[in-house]
């Protein structure tokens, strides 16, 4: 190998670290399938991977590259990170050259989001009412849902693409205060309405559950950094979503409107046949995955809610989510194998229906209400269940080995 054979192959892998970085890979996962990279290429690697930054070095023979590069994170793209991946796959089994997949993966980068504005709207609508119909509620506060639902959809579409600057950081809590008012507002008019249950549905898309779980499974993987990082910023998302339902909550109760007697009988269990299916479906939309996945992308969060509620039922909820992991994990590692596809198609839609977000909105709001033993207690509970589902996946990639790091 040449230095300039080198030079191509440090500045394909490090393009493809930053695509893994955009598209919302774990540390663990980046650092991994990078360093696999670096063996098929022939070439000595560390990568050190942060939500803020990429650290490598690239050594052959008496030539050694060290970059520090500052990155921006992202949410979960699986649509892109299925492209990225099918590049990687081309250029190291030369059917593709290192210029062709370096260009290749900047018009990925570039693509547009295969989902318009009114399909968002629809999947905050349908997310909001799915939800609500799990956590348990009654007719009138579906209605709610569908209709804070769809108002937070519509607001959505003005959320800035970039993570910097101010209405971007602030954005969770804009929504917050919109959906705590109008929820608080409706129940001093129809006061048989659950108002904790339609915030939380309503809000549900916004809680950094998948983020908490993965910044556990980084911890657990001795990604310290990177995990406890990851884990912070979770835990700032969660206080301001819990701050602005405080200041929605706040203002709502400065206004007074005569109440309505109106009674609505209890959601029957049955519901949720209907409901799962549409509430699992919209991950293709929340996870920006390709149309035509859609299928599995359903199918998997079906199958790891009926697994975790399931075991739940029998063993508690502490067991019954980790056989949940075990059962997503194993199967993602099934499905990569068979269709030759990143693992990560199956897991994250799988894991979607389980990962605790709503309890650290509950912990947050018993701390905001100065419970502080209540709000200790179900932060407590919500480590120990997040910690389970990252067992419980573990322990099914011990099963069926990854195909791959990715």
């Amino acid at each position: 190998m040449d230095r300039a054979q080198f030079l191509r192959r440090v500045k394909f892998i490090l393009k493809f670290g930053r695509a893994l970085h955009s598209v919302g890979a774990p540390a663990h996962t980046l650092e991994g399938t990078l360093q696999d990279m670096c063996q098929l290429f022939g070439l000595h690697g560390n990568i050190v991977s942060l939500p803020t930054a990429i650290f490598s070095s690239f050594s052959y023979g008496d030539e050694e590259i060290t970059k520090i590069e500052r990155v921006v994170p992202m949410g979960v793209n699986l649509g892109k990170l299925s492209k990225v991946d099918l590049v990687a796959r081309e250029v190291i089994h030369g059917r593709m050259t290192y210029e062709e997949g370096s260009d290749s993966l900047d018009k990925i980068l570039a693509s547009p989001d295969p989902y318009n504005g009114m399909i968002r709207v629809l999947c905050f609508l349908f997310s909001s009412a799915g939800f609500l119909v799990l956590f348990g509620g009654n007719w009138g506060d579906f209605l709610a849902s569908i209709l804070i639902g769809s108002i937070i959809g519509l607001l959505s579409l003005l959320q800035p693409v970039q993570t910097i600057g101010l209405v971007a950081q602030m954005f969770e809590a804009i929504i917050a205060v919109v959906a705590a008012f109008i929820s608080y507002f409706l129940v001093k008019l129809v006061p048989s309405l659950n108002v904790g249950v339609i915030i939380l549905s309503s809000l549900i898309i916004f809680m950094p559950g998948l983020f908490i779980t993965m910044a556990i499974a980084e911890i657990a993987t001795q990604n310290l950094t990177s995990g406890t990082s990851r884990l912070m910023g979770g835990i700032m998302i969660l206080l301001k979503l819990t701050f602005g339902v405080f200041i929605g909550a706040k203002i709502a109760s400065f206004i007074y409107v005569p109440s309505i007697a109106i009674e609505f009988k209890t959601i029957p269990d049955w519901v949720t046949i209907f409901t799962l299916p549409v509430t699992a479906l919209m991950a293709t939309v929340i996870f920006k995955a390709e149309k035509s996945d859609w299928g599995w992308v359903t199918l998997a969060g079906v199958f790891g809610y009926c697994c975790s509620k399931f075991a739940t039922h029998y063993l508690g909820p502490e067991l019954g989510i980790l056989i949940g992991g075990f059962c997503v994990g194993s199967v993602s590692n099934i499905f990569a194998r068979l269709k030759d596809r990143p693992s990560s198609l199956f897991q994250f839609p799988g894991i979607i229906l389980l990962v605790p977000g709503s309890m650290g909105y509950r912990s947050l709001s018993f701390l905001f209400e100065r419970d502080v033993v209540g709000g200790l207690g179900t932060a407590f509970g919500m480590i120990t269940l997040a910690t389970a589902l990252v067992v419980g996946i573990f322990f099914g990639n011990i099963l069926v080995k990854p195909r791959r790091s990715l």
